[in-house]
């Protein structure tokens, strides 16, 4: 098996791929933990209050506060203190959701919390792409960019003869090579500077952590919300994950 990493989507994917995103994933990971049994992703605060419609929990933010109508932030210390009732929670994640619009349904989420789960579950599902979530405007994340070539890398060692290393999953595992300490990528990169300097340190501490986690995210359903039946300036979509 070749062993293929897209430091950003690079569609199309005729077969499901494993989709990294070390902070969005994390928190659609601890959702599950906590007792949610779908996680619906959204690009926008008006695509995630239709998601929402019926109950959901609305969880996200525009500029590091919830928009008005939601029920909180996204602060992932304060999601592994809770335990929540309601069935469904709709994120807004940006950045996520863009990488998800280039993907095919049975896609799978990975980041360092879930490591071992993912790379298990692509062994199992013979996944052979690794896929880095983007940041915004769909440029490429340093800290997703690192987590892919860390699984990159450990998926070729549970291969053994049978794997190969793309040239992408060569580059990232060569970038990994600079950042021994998985935190540190994570701190450099865009998001991270942003809740860095808001005093969120624990969040990226949380982030980071490896295989401390046994649920592999996976992408269950696409809901199209179209333009002219909801006054959006264009079609919308929602991304819904569940525990595989």
């Amino acid at each position: 098996m070749t062993i293929r990493v897209d430091l950003i989507p690079k569609p199309p994917y005729p077969q499901p791929v494993l989709l990294v995103d070390v902070f969005y994933g994390s928190a659609v990971g601890m959702l599950l933990a906590a007792g949610v049994k779908e996680v619906w992703v959204a690009k926008s605060v008006r695509a995630a209050r239709i998601l929402a419609e019926g109950g959901s929990l609305l969880l996200g933010e525009e500029e590091g506060l919830p928009p008005e109508g939601f029920h909180n932030g996204l602060s992932l210390v304060a999601l592994g203190k809770q335990r929540f009732q309601a069935q469904s929670c709709v994120l807004l994640a940006k950045p996520l959701a863009e990488s998800l619009e280039q993907l095919p349904q049975g896609s799978a989420l990975a980041y360092f919390r879930n490591a071992r789960q993912a790379i298990q579950y692509a062994v199992d599902m013979q996944i052979d792409t690794v896929v880095a979530a983007t940041q915004a405007k769909l440029e490429p994340s340093l800290a997703n960019t690192v987590a892919a070539g860390f699984l990159a890398k450990r998926l070729h060692q549970a291969l053994g003869q049978w794997g190969t290393l793309q040239d992408g999953a060569r580059l990232a595992t060569a970038l990994l090579k600079s950042f021994p300490d998985p935190q540190e990528s994570l701190v450099q990169s865009d998001l991270g500077k942003q809740l860095y300097r808001v005093g969120r340190s624990e969040d990226l501490a949380l982030a980071s952590l490896v295989s401390v986690e046994e649920r592999v995210p996976r992408l269950t359903q696409v809901r199209v919300l179209k333009a002219d039946q909801y006054g959006l300036s264009k079609d919308r979509f929602g991304f819904c994950f569940q525990e595989r």
